[in-house]
């Protein structure tokens, strides 16, 4: 069975340029990941910008997961971004 739900994740006071904005959010959706197969995608991204300047976006991601092919659950952030180690396989 395939659950679907989405969130939204909230930047305050991003100064990066765009490059950074992209790898920021490649990030959020390696950490939302709960098991080595979901799926987590961008739905919207939407910015504001304070009267101080300062650039403030809400992401919104919708999280798919296959209730009958998880894969394996990540026991450490690092493993969201980096894989699993060699020796857990």
């Amino acid at each position: 069975m395939i659950e679907k739900y989405t969130t939204e994740v909230n930047l305050d006071s991003f100064n990066g340029d765009d490059t950074e904005l992209k790898e920021t959010i490649e990030e959020i959706k390696a950490y939302a990941k709960t098991y080595e197969n979901d799926k987590v995608t961008v739905l919207n991204v939407t910015e504001s910008v304070s009267s101080s300047g300062k650039k403030h976006y809400k992401i919104l991601l919708q999280h798919e997961r296959d209730t009958n092919n998880l894969g394996r659950k990540y026991e450490y952030e690092e493993e969201k971004l980096f894989g699993f180690y060699e020796d857990e396989e």
